[in-house]
């Protein structure tokens, strides 16, 4: 009873802390877009505050307030353009935001919010020697810069949490020297309240970055909430099973919303859990694992389409896929025509597109049971990658004494 009463109280806590009862008032940006969208939203908009040519009219004022909120001094004001701008809406090497002056200092800005890293891992052991230095995204982007006769003065990355990239110890020290770590949640949203405050009257720019701040604020507001309420269920996994699907309810404050955040658990818990088994997957067979699109996560835990979940990479010059679907989890060839050997059903069928109300899937809330699953699946495509190859191996010396004569 006590530790039920602990789980409660850790629930309002929460709650009261990030001001559930206060969300879904109107706003023209959640109306808009999908809160999600880094590239057409979050990387847009930043851009357009940030361009001293904007419609904006505030000339270099919030790229000044910006360079001084994110702490990157010294950089000349003179000259400046940003890209994607208002016209051309596009970006420049697939760099999210890239602002430069006309004596070519830049600065490079990675947002990112749920996307993983766009690294090129697809290298065999006695390959590393020879590894492809544009492997990793952010030295990647470095580097065409360069290329191009621009001084990068500043990486930029942004994130919720203020992580570091992925495979950071294996950036070169010039990239790591140039690499500065911020947060939308504290960063970004205390440069808009200064934008906001450079406005004195009331206008339609006003009204926007004000709209802007309140959306991103409770989507990343939502997005730690879910996170926080993961960790509290993570801890409680009984008591947690007994509130989320059993709906044992008393004594929570504003149930039904909190029940509603259910949502927000469950695709953490799934993008979690694939986020790691990509990693795990990549260093295990030293490849590159491609990543999976959030939407099919969405649709699995918002709308509760049984859909596919799919990871997929190439090792030996054969292409795998790892899914998880209605049969649970499977490990295959990607071919047109298939026999029962070019796939195999993993876990006698558990876990069949991650239904909650099933306990054992429920408890991969807990990061101790969802790695525990991960070694599982690993060990498993390794036997059946190995059998694979030596599959393949066999196939080529029988072709090979077929041609003697």
């Amino acid at each position: 009873m006590e530790t039920k009463k602990d789980f409660i109280n850790q629930i309002n806590e929460t709650i009261a802390k990030h001001g559930l009862n206060n969300y879904n008032q109107f706003n023209i940006f959640r109306t808009m877009f999908k809160m999600t969208e880094e590239k057409h939203l979050h990387s847009r908009f930043i851009a357009f505050l940030l361009n001293p040519q904007g419609t904006h009219g505030r000339g270099t004022k919030f790229l000044e307030l910006f360079l001084e909120e994110l702490e990157m001094p010294n950089f000349r004001l003179d000259g400046v353009t940003v890209v994607p701008d208002e016209v051309g809406k596009s970006e420049l090497d697939n760099i999210d935001i890239l602002i430069q002056n006309k004596h070519d200092d830049a600065i490079i800005i990675e947002n990112k919010i749920f996307a993983g890293d766009s690294n090129k891992l697809e290298l065999d052991s006695e390959k590393m020697g020879d590894a492809d230095p544009n492997r990793f995204q952010l030295p990647r982007y470095y580097n065409k810069a360069t290329a191009k006769g621009l001084k990068v003065v500043y990486i930029l990355y942004l994130t919720i949490d203020g992580r570091p990239p992925s495979s950071y110890d294996d950036f070169l020290p010039c990239v790591k020297d140039l690499l500065i770590r911020k947060e939308h949640l504290k960063h970004i949203q205390q440069w808009l309240t200064r934008c906001i405050s450079e406005l004195v009257d009331d206008s339609d720019l006003k009204r926007a970055i004000v709209q802007y701040k309140q959306a991103s604020l409770e989507f990343l507001n939502d997005i730690q909430l879910a996170k926080d309420l993961k960790t509290i269920t993570a801890a409680n996994l009984d008591e947690g099973y007994n509130f989320w699907v059993n709906k044992e309810i008393e004594g929570v404050n504003h149930a039904e919303l909190v029940l509603a955040q259910f949502i927000h658990v469950k695709w953490h818990t799934v993008h979690d859990f694939f986020s790691n088994l990509r990693e795990r997957i990549g260093s295990t067979f030293g490849v590159e694992v491609f990543e999976i699109e959030n939407k099919q996560i969405t649709a699995l835990t918002h709308r509760n389409i049984k859909t596919r979940i799919s990871l997929s990479f190439r090792k030996n010059d054969v292409l795998y896929y790892v899914s998880n679907d209605r049969v649970g989890f499977s490990i295959g060839m990607v071919k047109e025509s298939k026999s029962k050997e070019d796939y195999t059903l993993m876990l006698d069928n558990r876990y069949a597109n991650f239904d909650f109300s099933d306990k054992e899937v429920f408890d991969l809330i807990n990061p101790s049971s969802s790695n525990d699953l991960i070694d599982k699946i690993v060990l498993e495509c390794q036997a059946f990658v190995y059998k694979r190859k030596l599959k393949i191996g066999a196939n080529k010396d029988f072709n090979s004494q077929k041609c003697v004569r």
